[in-house]
């Protein structure tokens, strides 16, 4: 069985000629208000979180170990997006995993932000752990982004095989904070100018010292911040009980 081209070229035709409509709302819940001919420009936040150096442990350890390592790794960062009412999407490629939320309000922005955090503690459980059973530590990047973008449904129709694509800074800029952080001298938690001047003005309501964890980057004119933040009552409870 072969490429039909010439219906192929006659699918293509139809996407371009359509009168796709974009419209500016929150993001849905579901699937339902999404076709293959409209769009939905919205706000949204992204958050990677990337295995640093995860080739050294796929080429030097057992399969089985880098099994364990990598759905423990998987399962609980999963876990801990998934708890955010906000979330639209969660997704995973290779080593790593990522989450798409609505991000429409300041406090949204808040509640990403903190989601870093417990996964950038996660990782200290994950590695005492890993410690007992003898396996492999890891390093984490984790990069989270928000903006005003566009998402549609793509895919190819009466197959059932389609997704959402982001296309915006939002998805992309976490994904590049990820593969910077916890490298070079950068601390494991990466956030966009625009994430981190939408959460640090509530987060210091809670932590007056809180800018003080941040360090800013000028990266070609573009700022970044980079931290090591835990949750302290999770750090705790992972020292006194593992």
């Amino acid at each position: 069985m072969s490429y039909d081209y010439k219906e192929g070229k006659d699918r293509i035709k139809k996407i371009l000629e359509n009168n796709a409509t974009i419209q500016k709302k929150e993001i849905p819940n579901d699937d339902t208000d999404f076709t293959y001919d409209n769009g939905i420009k919205c706000w949204i936040g992204s958050i990677f979180v990337d295995i640093v150096g995860s080739k050294n442990i796929i080429e030097n350890k057992e399969d089985i170990v880098v099994a364990k390592v990598l759905r423990s790794f998987t399962s609980e960062v999963i876990s801990i997006l998934n708890t955010s009412d906000n979330m639209r999407q969660i997704g995973i490629r290779g080593d790593c995993v990522y989450g798409v939320f609505s991000c429409s309000k300041q406090k949204d922005t808040y509640e990403l932000a903190d989601l870093t955090f417990y996964i950038n503690t996660l990782i200290k459980m994950l590695n005492k752990l890993f410690t007992k059973y003898k396996y492999p530590n890891i390093k984490v990047g984790i990069g989270m982004s928000i903006g005003e973008d566009l998402v549609i449904k793509a895919g190819r129709k009466g197959t059932g095989i389609n997704d959402r694509i982001w296309i915006g800074k939002a998805v992309v800029e976490a994904c590049v904070l990820a593969d910077k952080a916890g490298r070079n001298g950068k601390s494991p938690i990466g956030f966009s100018s625009l994430a981190y001047t939408n959460f640090i003005e509530l987060l210091e309501k809670e932590k007056s010292e809180c800018r003080n964890w941040f360090t800013k980057y000028d990266e070609d004119g573009k700022y970044e911040y980079y931290g090591d933040v835990i949750k302290s009552s999770f750090n705790k409870w992972i020292e006194d009980n593992i």
